[in-house]
């Protein structure tokens, strides 16, 4: 009887507790799982941003059609391109000319998208305008969005 308390004791000690083997698995599960998280924290980040300078890109397009129409007589010497670099344009709120309008126009462009990126207005022979906004997004690709409108 003696002999059989013994095994059973001996046999209540070894199944106690964590083995570091166990430990290091959770931890490696648990590491795996937070990296997967973050991998996705860091693309809807970028994803919003792109939606970010899209929606800033609508802004510009309407902004400069309603400037435009505002000054619907001088339409036509509203057609130009800027590349959008290091110095911001001036531009004086409440002045409605076309030196201006474009100075603003390219002002807010400065201010909402990436460096390098490239704002024109071409004009076709029917009176149709297009605002043609160029950027590079987040992965180095030229992307360019036209909207086409009349004054």
């Amino acid at each position: 009887m003696r002999h059989t308390n013994q095994t059973i004791c001996s046999h209540k000690a070894s199944e106690q507790g964590f083995t570091l083997v166990e430990i290091l698995v959770a931890m490696l599960v648990l590491a795996i799982g937070m990296l997967g998280i973050a991998a996705l924290q860091l693309r809807g980040l970028q994803y919003n941003h792109d939606a970010y300078l899209r929606s800033q890109i609508n802004l510009l397009a309407y902004d400069i059609a309603d400037r435009m129409r505002l000054n619907s007589d001088n339409a036509a010497t509203y057609a130009s391109t800027q590349v959008l670099t290091t110095t911001r344009p001036s531009c004086t709120v409440g002045i409605v000319s076309v030196a201006n309008d474009l100075n603003c126009w390219y002002q807010q462009g400065y201010d909402a998208l990436p460096p390098g990126s490239e704002m024109d207005i071409v004009a076709d022979a029917s009176g149709t305008f297009s605002a043609n906004i160029s950027w590079s997004d987040r992965d180095g690709v030229d992307t360019t969005v036209s909207y086409t409108f009349m004054p």
